[in-house]
C-alpha cells in the first residue's frame, strides 16, 4: 500500500529531512527562494524559504508552503557546512538539507521524507514573492479611516511576550470591544493562510462598524515570544484572557463590553475563555467545534473522502480510513503516546499488514503533543458553562469541522448549562475558512479569490451590532464614510 500524497505534505513537516549533497561552493543565501514539490498531486506546490525575516524574532529563515496553508515556519537554526545547508526548526523537530551549487544560484538535491520512504528532487531559485503571489482583493488598504494602534502584552505564561494591532474608531469615546482567536496551527495576527489574510479583512469590517478590534500573533509566531509548538488549546486560552485584560485596560481606549469570535480551534479556545471569565459578552464561533477530538477528527476524515465523490459504503472498505480511524481511537483511550504507538502497530500487523513501513503514517503525527491533547478533547464541560449569548457561522462546504453536526454539538452543550441564548447560520457554499467555494477541499483555499464571504461579514457584524446595542450608531458611521 502506497502512502497518500497529503499524508506524504503533513509527513514534510513533521519528518527529519534528508538531501543527499555535492556541494561545491559554500555560499550563505540570501532573499527569498522557491521551488516546486511534487508530492505525487495533480500538480507541484511551492516551497518557499525567506534567508531575509523582517520580524523581530530570532528567526533565520522562515519556510512557507502557501497552498498547504502554512506559512513563516521558523527556522531557529541555519548552519552551513563544508558540504550542506541545513535549516533546523526548533518547534517541528524537522531539518532541512540542500545542496548549493557553485554558482549560488540555486540550491538542489534529493528530497527525502524518512518516516514515510519518499524521495523526490527538489531545486531552488532565488525568486519574487510577487512573481507567483495571487491577487486578494479584499485586503485592506490604506488609507484608513479609523485608528491603527500597535500593542504590547504578556501572554498567560511566564516569559511569553504577545504582539498585535488594535483597530478602533477615531476618538476616545466608549465602544464595545472584540478579540481575534484563529484556528489550529501557527498563525500571525492576521490569520493568515493560503495569502488570505482573514483576521484583517474581519477587524476592517468591525472597525468600520464601531468596534475596536485587538488581534494578536501566537505566541512563538511572527512578533509574538516564546515557541508555538508544545502548547495546548487550554494555554492559548490563558493568552486570549490576557488579551481581554489588554483590551479592557488599555489607556488609549475606552472599550466597554468584549466580545470573542474564534476561528475552528479558535472556538475552542472562546469556549474555555467565555466559561471561565463570566463578563464577555457574546461569543461567535466560525467554523466552530462542538465535538470531541476523535469524533472530530473522524468525521472530517470521512467529509473528505465524501467530497473527493466516495459514497459512506466504499469508505468503510477504504485501507487508509480504517487504518487511520484506529489509529485515532487507539490515541484517544492510551494511557501515553508510546502505548498508544505500541497497540496501534500490533494491530496494523494482524489486521492490515506485516510489513509495517507504512504504519507510522497512520499514528506518528498524531502522537505529536498537539494532537495527542487535541483527540482527548471534550468541549462540553467548557460550553455548559458559557451563559453568553453565542453566534455559530457555519458553511454547507466546510469538510473540516462539518456544520450541522458541531453545531448541534454545540447547541446541546449550551443547553445543558441552560443557555438557549444561540443562533446558528448555515451558508451555502461556504468553506472551513468562511470563503465562498466550489468543493470546500483543502486544496481549494489557495485558488480562490475572495478572502472572506460578505455574507458572512455581514451576518456576525449585524448580529454583534444588536447585541451591543449600536445598530443606529454603526449605521451613522457607515453613512458618513
Amino acid at each position: 500500500m502506497k502512502p497518500h500524497p497529503r499524508k506524504l505534505l503533513i509527513f514534510f513537516v513533521f519528518s527529519l529531512l534528508n538531501i543527499p549533497l555535492n556541494l561545491v561552493a559554500q555560499l550563505l543565501p540570501a532573499g527569498m527562494w522557491a521551488g516546486d514539490l511534487d508530492l505525487g498531486g495533480p500538480a507541484p506546490i511551492k516551497l518557499i524559504i525567506d534567508f531575509n525575516p523582517k520580524v523581530a524574532t530570532t528567526a533565520k529563515a522562515l519556510l512557507s508552503i502557501p497552498a498547504s496553508g502554512l506559512h513563516d515556519l521558523r527556522a531557529e537554526q541555519v548552519e552551513l557546512g563544508s558540504d550542506s545547508l541545513r535549516l533546523r526548526f526548533t518547534d517541528h523537530g524537522a531539518t532541512y538539507k540542500f545542496a548549493l551549487k557553485s554558482d549560488g544560484t540555486q540550491m538542489q538535491g534529493m528530497f527525502t521524507v524518512v518516516s514515510a520512504g519518499f524521495k523526490t528532487p527538489l531545486t531552488l531559485k532565488e525568486t519574487d514573492l510577487h512573481a507567483f503571489r495571487p491577487e486578494r482583493p479584499q485586503t485592506p488598504q490604506a488609507p484608513f479611516s479609523y485608528a491603527i494602534m500597535p500593542v504590547e502584552f504578556k501572554g498567560g505564561d511566564p516569559g511569553i511576550v504577545l504582539r498585535g494591532t488594535i483597530t478602533a474608531p477615531k476618538g476616545k469615546k466608549p465602544v464595545p470591544g472584540v478579540i481575534l482567536l484563529s484556528g489550529s496551527g501557527a498563525h500571525n495576527r492576521d490569520s493568515e493562510q493560503f495569502y488570505h489574510k482573514t483576521f484583517m479583512v474581519l477587524a476592517d469590517e468591525l472597525t468600520k462598524r464601531g468596534f475596536a478590534v485587538l488581534r494578536y500573533d501566537e505566541r512563538g509566531v511572527g512578533e509574538s515570544s516564546g515557541t508555538f509548538g508544545g502548547n495546548f488549546t487550554k494555554d492559548f486560552a490563558r493568552d486570549a484572557a490576557a488579551a481581554v485584560n489588554t483590551l479592557r485596560t488599555d489607556s488609549r481606549l475606552k472599550v466597554k463590553d468584549i466580545y470573542v469570535i474564534g476561528h475552528s480551534e479558535g472556538s475552542l479556545v472562546a469556549q474555555i475563555l467565555a466559561a471561565e471569565d463570566t463578563s464577555i459578552a457574546g461569543v461567535i464561533f466560525m467554523a466552530g467545534v462542538g465535538l470531541n477530538g476523535l469524533e472530530s477528527q473522524k468525521l472530517s476524515h470521512r467529509t473528505m473522502l465524501r467530497k473527493r465523490g466516495n459514497s459512506d459504503e466504499a469508505i468503510d472498505n477504504m485501507t487508509d480510513f480504517i487504518a487511520q480511524s484506529k489509529a485515532y481511537e487507539t490515541i484517544a483511550t492510551a494511557s501515553d503516546p508510546a502505548a498508544a504507538r505500541l497497540t496501534f502497530n500490533e494491530w496494523y500487523k494482524i489486521n492490515i499488514s506485516t510489513d509495517t513501513s507504512y504504519s507510522s503514517m497512520y499514528i506518528e503525527r498524531y502522537l505529536d503533543p498537539w494532537y495527542f491533547h487535541h483527540l482527548r478533547f471534550d468541549p462540553a464541560p467548557y460550553l455548559c458553562k458559557v451563559k453568553a449569548p453565542v453566534l455559530a457561522v457555519s458553511g454547507t462546504n466546510d469538510s473540516q469541522t462539518p456544520a450541522e453536526p458541531n453545531l448541534a454539538g454545540i447547541k446541546a452543550g449550551l443547553a445543558a448549562g441552560g443557555n438557549t441564548n444561540f443562533t446558528e447560520v448555515i451558508l451555502p457554499k461556504l468553506n472551513h475558512f468562511m470563503q465562498t467555494s466550489v468543493t470546500g477541499t483543502y486544496d481549494e483555499p489557495f485558488a480562490l479569490e475572495e478572502t472572506f464571504s460578505p455574507t458572512a461579514l455581514k451576518v456576525m457584524g449585524d448580529w454583534l451590532e444588536q447585541q451591543a446595542d449600536i445598530v443606529e450608531k454603526a449605521q451613522a458611521i457607515r453613512e458618513s464614510k
